[in-house]
């Protein structure tokens, strides 16, 4: 009996005992591990920007898209704008409303919301698909990044307008570059939220808890250099070094062509252990007394060589061979390294440019890269990057 007492006095006493709890392990997730690091170097090939990396998942039982809350840069004439989709219905949940959370870069955030549902859907618009084939009716909603302003017209009239950098039709997102425009904006993924999309499936509860919170302005705010990055060629321009950025027709002469200098480009070697900074001055042509075009093609280069931590600051300035248009197909490779020309046909590329022209009744040039490029760039941008390396 007296052995029953003990354990249970004992039992007692532990159980008045003060527990005290074990700390909870607090998990801080380090959100710098998704900001996308890359080589800015781009290649010859186009990228859809908003196809390749979605800002969008669509929750199908429930028909929902739910922002993603990626991020992403915009360089648009020379200007840098950090942009998020934050959101895609207004407060009746009607879709197609978007709303942006945009900043400039080194300027504080914005927020600019508009309609652009296009044609809508099969859920919500009966002629749907009589819209879709109308240019007059499948309209995109056109935003103007600096200053949020925002209109609607068909896609041959936003081909010949300057004033917008961004356009959208319900879930489709274009830039005004290559077959939708002329400003040669470009467009890069800069932040994805992986943890969204656990073992490659979607977790929407994840995501609606960031949606009703701060919709993503965690990741927005990060410091994120949205400059030094790979800018993705958008539909329609195959080439870094694009035509329509470094020739025209002459202004005063028709069948002639002549430089649009002012775009720079970061040009990376074959070899990938050298770096030319290369802008095409001038080109100058004259029509002969068999009326073949002789083409004078001026160079300027800022060169970085293998041993080079950073870009020569001295401007060198030359030009190619005279070109005669007498010859059907030319094909000029340059090593940039030693501003010469060098064998197309080498086994091992040695060459970091090659100028193709072809002269038929329509004159066709084109430059390809051998290693990727970065630009096309405006003279103040090229001037703050003082090394080609990563």
């Amino acid at each position: 009996m007296k052995i029953i007492l003990a354990i249970i006095i004992s039992l007692t006493l532990l159980s008045c005992a003060k527990v005290k709890p074990l700390d909870k392990a607090t998990i801080v997730e380090n959100f710098d591990q998704f900001i996308a690091k890359q080589s800015q170097y781009v290649k010859d090939s186009s990228t859809d920007v908003f196809e390749e990396s979605p800002w969008y998942s669509y929750d199908e039982p429930n028909h929902i898209i739910w922002p993603t809350f990626s991020v992403y840069s915009i360089r648009s004439n020379g200007n840098y704008y950090k942009v998020q989709m934050i959101n895609y219905y207004d407060t009746q949940a009607n879709p197609g409303v978007f709303t942006l959370r945009v900043a400039k870069d080194g300027q504080s955030s914005k927020v600019y919301s508009f309609e652009a549902q296009g044609c809508g859907n099969v859920y919500t618009n009966p002629n749907f698909e009589s819209c879709l084939l109308n240019p007059e009716t499948n309209i995109y909603t056109y935003l103007n990044l600096s200053n949020g302003n925002t209109f609607k017209t068909t896609d041959a009239q936003a081909k010949k307008r300057s004033d917008w950098d961004v356009a959208f039709n319900g879930t489709t997102i274009r830039t005004n570059a290559g077959k939708y425009g002329s400003k040669g904006t470009r467009a890069a993924n800069v932040f994805i939220y992986r943890s969204f999309f656990p073992r490659g499936i979607v977790d929407y509860q994840r995501i609606a808890e960031v949606s009703f919170s701060d919709k993503g302005e965690r990741f927005f705010n990060l410091d994120m250099d949205i400059r030094n990055i790979p800018f993705a060629l958008p539909p329609g321009v195959n080439r870094v070094i694009n035509e329509p950025d470094w020739f025209k027709n002459s202004s005063t002469t028709d069948g002639l062509f002549e430089a649009v200098n002012k775009n720079w480009w970061i040009v990376r070697s074959a070899e990938s252990n050298s770096y030319t900074k290369l802008n095409i001055d001038k080109i100058v042509e004259t029509i002969d007394l068999d009326n073949k075009i002789d083409t004078d093609i001026h160079f300027k280069t800022y060169h970085q060589s293998i041993t080079d931590d950073a870009f020569d600051t001295t401007e060198m300035s030359w030009k190619l061979d005279t070109i005669n248009s007498s010859k059907r197909l030319i094909k000029i490779c340059i090593d940039l390294d030693k501003r010469a020309k060098v064998s197309c046909n080498s086994s091992i590329k040695t060459w970091d440019i090659k100028l193709t022209i072809l002269n038929r009744k329509k004159r066709r040039w084109k430059i390809d890269t051998a290693n990727g490029a970065i630009g096309p760039l405006l003279l103040e941008d090229i001037l703050k990057r003082t090394s080609g390396r990563e």
